[in-house]
């Protein structure tokens, strides 16, 4: 996916979830969905992975390659990081540290839908910041996946949300 293409693909996938949470009944929003989480952790973790990205994009770009270089492999396409992302999953590996939903006490169903929505518009916006080069030279660490890519990270955060997406439909 070009820039724009992948911009557009974001804000449309986080805007179909956060309107259709929106439309959850209060106690089924918080409530566990079976043995997994709730829809209110779901959107919990997914906000999680986007601040952890913003944090990372909020770096000087010369930092980031002092820090972790550049690509020395073919990038991946959207569907080779879908695969990677779903072989790790395959392992067994969970969530963990950060990205483990804990809800506040008292949590507000708004105030979680709409941190969701403002740090997923803060990631969609950063791509403005990235030429379509930097987006495929420039890298990243995911937590499971390792050294990334910008645009590959991208396709990540993109299929992350429709990955969680399918867990709460499931659960309603």
């Amino acid at each position: 996916m070009t820039k724009p293409e992948l911009q557009q693909a974001l804000k449309e996938r986080f805007g179909k979830l956060a309107n259709e949470t929106e439309s959850i009944e209060e106690t089924q929003f918080f409530a566990p969905i079976g043995e997994k989480w709730s829809v209110a952790e779901n959107m919990l973790h997914l906000t999680q992975s986007a601040k952890g990205f913003n944090q990372g994009l909020a770096f000087p770009k010369e930092v980031l390659v002092r820090q972790f270089g550049k690509i020395d492999r073919p990038n991946l396409d959207y569907d080779g990081v879908v695969n990677a992302y779903l072989t790790i999953l395959g392992t067994g590996i969970k969530a963990s540290g950060a990205f483990v939903p804990i809800l506040p006490e008292n949590p507000s169903k708004t105030i979680l839908i709409n941190s969701f929505v403002k740090h997923h518009e803060i990631l969609a916006n950063y791509l403005d910041e990235w030429s379509e080069t930097e987006l495929d030279e420039i890298v990243i660490r995911h937590p499971v996946l390792k050294l990334m890519t910008i645009r590959e990270i991208y396709y990540f955060m993109h299929y992350h949300i429709g990955h969680h997406h399918k867990a709460i439909l499931k659960g309603l």
